[in-house]
């Protein structure tokens, strides 16, 4: 694969995303994601997955923007991404949160938008000292996230942190029970590996339909709202003030703004 590295050993497959320096997510990552979890799904020697990645700088930060930029028109896109705004990463997203087996990620550096994101839905977190999480959109002119955040914090703190854009440090998002352990940094993997294994040891078909039933219990209202989100998303990409604000961060300026 381009854009992840996947190992097995010991009943444990880990899923590492590769896109130095910060992991951005394109689209090829998206359908990587998607192929590779689907896959782990089906594999009978595979009893839980470590989501990591590679390098000290950040987990993930977010989708890659210069790809975003220069897709502005919908002929650069996928048929289906006209009727159907952000299926992909819905589709990637939708191949973790339902993965057959438990999703543990290790977390040890930012995972910002698209980042925190994917960490939202993955049954346990494990992170460093060092991690942060947030929902940065707001600053590049996009929206996203919420409904991971709702059901990860809360209301209230999902939208502190929708509307400002600040990051949350590990130790905030532990106290609020969303993130399992908080441990040094650099050994995130370690711990998650670690959990990981003590699950692949027990029954795998036991493993497998508790997964299904936790899922299968919380619904999928998370994914109607995220689907509400692109809609929304999708339409503030519309507005100048929201290629003025990308194009900003971009050229590293302050925005603009017309309220156009």
């Amino acid at each position: 694969m381009e854009t992840l590295i996947v190992e097995r050993a010991d009943g444990v497959a880990t899923v590492s995303l590769n896109r130095p320096p910060v992991n951005a997510v394109t689209r090829q990552m998206q359908l990587e994601l998607r192929e590779a979890f689907d896959s782990l799904s089906e594999d009978r020697q595979v009893g839980a997955v470590v989501l990591a990645a590679e390098g000290e700088r950040a987990f993930c930060g977010g989708i890659d923007l210069k790809e975003t930029a220069a897709q502005q028109s919908p002929a650069d896109l996928p048929l289906q991404n006209t009727t159907n705004p952000g299926w992909e990463w819905r589709a990637a997203q939708h191949a973790i949160r339902h993965c057959a087996v438990p999703v543990i990620a290790a977390v040890d550096g930012p995972a910002i938008g698209a980042g925190f994101g994917m960490v939202g839905v993955c049954d346990i977190i494990i992170a460093s000292s060092r991690a942060s999480f947030g929902l940065t959109e707001i600053n590049v002119g996009l929206l996203g996230g919420a409904s991971k955040a709702m059901n990860m914090l809360g209301p209230r703190k999902a939208r502190m942190m929708m509307f400002t854009g600040r990051l949350q440090p590990a130790e905030e998002l532990h106290r609020l029970g969303a993130v399992e352990e908080v441990v040094a940094p650099g050994e995130a993997r370690a711990r998650a590996l670690a959990i990981a294994a003590e699950i692949a040891g027990k029954s795998p078909l036991a493993v497998r339909l508790a997964k299904e039933s936790i899922v299968r219990i919380e619904g999928d209202e998370m994914e109607r709202q995220y689907r509400t989100e692109w809609d929304y998303t999708n339409r503030l990409r519309g507005f100048d003030d929201s290629r003025e604000a990308m194009a900003a961060y971009l050229e590293k300026r302050r925005p603009n703004w017309t309220f156009s």
